[in-house]
């Protein structure tokens, strides 16, 4: 992960900014020579956004009748090293922690019951050139690791993205969860966004 470069959108992630961040992130993508990496370009994850909403409320009345569910927390894999499924999980909570970057830790008590299982994550399709690109590229040049850490930053805003307007439509619908907060990253990230919707 190149921090240096998830610092100049950050700050446009945690406004829900996708536009200026990914505007940002493409630009500075589009000034390296074109590598398989490029192929992220305006590729947009948001038409997962009605299934992966329909999948969350079933989850969600799953898990309502095991718990109170205060909160949802969602991750998607660490998609640069688990290449061969790009994936949601989702996580509930009968107690919402709040968003403070510098202590997540009840992200940790999540109801053990009330978590996805192996075979029934949400699967990310569409993306599989860059699954491979991240599987074989040898960054042998400062432009194809620069170009491997622009994707990166591309991918995980799409992810935020995808969140957020999955929320969204989830109001919209009067879906259970759409009134549930919602916390997201990547796996093993220590940035997150939370949605109200």
């Amino acid at each position: 992960m190149n921090f240096e470069f998830a610092k100049q959108i950050n700050s446009y992630l945690e406004q829900h900014n996708f536009d200026k961040a990914l505007n940002i992130a493409q630009t500075a993508l589009r000034k390296i020579p074109t590598t398989t990496f490029h192929t992220v370009l305006d590729k947009s994850l948001v038409a997962h956004a009605d299934d992966l909403a329909s999948w969350v409320e079933d989850f969600y009345n799953l898990a309502t009748k095991k718990n109170k569910v205060e909160a949802l927390y969602f991750e998607m894999n660490e998609f640069d090293i688990n290449t061969d499924l790009w994936y949601i999980d989702c996580f509930s909570y009968s107690n919402d922690g709040g968003l403070n970057l510098d202590d997540m830790e009840w992200l940790c008590d999540f109801d053990t019951d009330s978590q996805t299982e192996t075979d029934t994550v949400f699967e990310l399709g569409g993306y599989e050139e860059l699954q491979d690109a991240f599987e074989n590229v040898e960054l042998d040049t400062d432009d194809l690791q620069n170009a491997r850490d622009w994707c990166e930053q591309i991918i995980i805003a799409r992810f935020m993205e995808l969140m957020t307007t999955t929320h969204k439509i989830a109001k919209a619908k009067k879906f259970c969860w759409g009134m549930v907060p919602i916390y997201f990253t990547e796996h093993s990230y220590d940035f997150m966004l939370k949605s109200d919707a």
